[in-house]
C-alpha cells in the first residue's frame, strides 16, 4: 500500500467494503499512515470522508472504528438499485437486444472466480457484468453514479457470497439475466430482479446476521 502517490481514501473503502477492515475493528490514525507510507493529514482527511458516508466512526475521546453494518442503509440502496436496473434491463428486454457478446467474458470470469471460490474476484466482475449491460442501455453514468453508494451493499454481498451455495445461484441468475433480455423474457426477467436485488428482509438476512452477530447494529 506505500507510496506517495496512494489513494488513502480509495485503499480504505475498498478494505472496508470487502471486510478486510471488519465493522467494530478499532482504526489507529499513525498505524494506517505507516502503513500507506504517508503523514497522519491525509489518512485524517479520508477518515472524516468515510465518516460522512457512514463507514468510519469517530468518537472523541474514545476512538475511531469501522461502522457496523446497517440493515436499515443496505436496504435502502438494494430497493435504489433495484428500482433503477429493473428499469434499464426492461428497455433491453424489450427490444431483444443482444447482449451476451458484451457480458461473455465477465460470465466466463464469474465462472471460474465460483469454480476457485474467489468470491472477491466474483463480485468485481458481477459489478462489471452490470455495468456493461448499463452501458449498453446507453445509462453508464447512471450506473456509475449508483455503484459509488453499493458499498454498504457490497459489505453483506461478501458474506453472502462466502457461502457456496450463493455463490452458484448468483451465477445462475446472470445467465438468466442474460437469456431473458435477449428472449424478450421480460416477466422471468422481472421475476429474477425480485429475487436477485434481495431488497426485503429475508430470512436468509436474518441468518447472516445470527451467524455475525458481532457486524451488524
Amino acid at each position: 500500500m506505500a507510496g506517495n502517490k496512494v489513494n488513502v481514501y480509495g485503499e480504505l473503502k475498498e478494505s472496508i467494503q470487502f471486510l478486510e477492515m471488519r465493522p467494530g475493528a478499532k482504526i489507529v490514525e499513525a498505524e494506517l499512515a505507516k502503513e500507506f507510507g504517508v503523514s497522519r493529514t491525509p489518512v485524517r482527511e479520508a477518515l472524516k470522508r468515510l465518516e460522512e458516508e457512514q463507514f468510519i466512526d469517530i468518537y472523541p475521546q474514545r476512538g475511531t472504528y469501522v461502522s457496523k453494518i446497517d440493515f436499515t442503509v443496505v436496504k435502502e440502496m438494494a430497493y435504489m438499485r433495484h428500482l433503477l436496473e429493473t428499469s434499464v434491463l426492461r428497455e433491453l428486454c424489450a427490444k431483444k437486444i443482444q447482449v451476451r457478446s458484451a457480458v461473455e467474458e465477465n460470465l466466463l470470469m464469474m465462472e471460474l472466480s465460483l469454480k476457485n471460490g474467489d468470491y472477491k474476484s466474483y463480485i468485481r466482475q458481477d459489478a462489471l457484468f452490470h455495468r456493461a449491460l448499463f452501458e449498453i442501455a446507453g445509462h453508464v453514468v447512471l450506473w456509475d453514479t449508483i455503484a459509488g453508494f453499493l458499498a454498504h451493499y457490497t459489505r453483506v454481498l461478501v458474506l453472502d457470497m462466502m457461502l457456496p451455495e450463493n455463490l452458484a445461484a448468483s451465477y445462475k441468475s446472470h445467465q438468466k439475466i442474460t437469456e431473458c433480455i435477449e428472449n424478450g423474457d421480460l416477466e422471468e426477467l422481472e421475476r429474477i430482479m425480485e429475487v436477485h436485488h434481495d431488497h426485503e428482509m429475508t430470512e436468509a438476512d436474518r441468518k447472516l446476521k445470527e451467524m455475525h452477530p458481532d457486524f451488524f447494529n
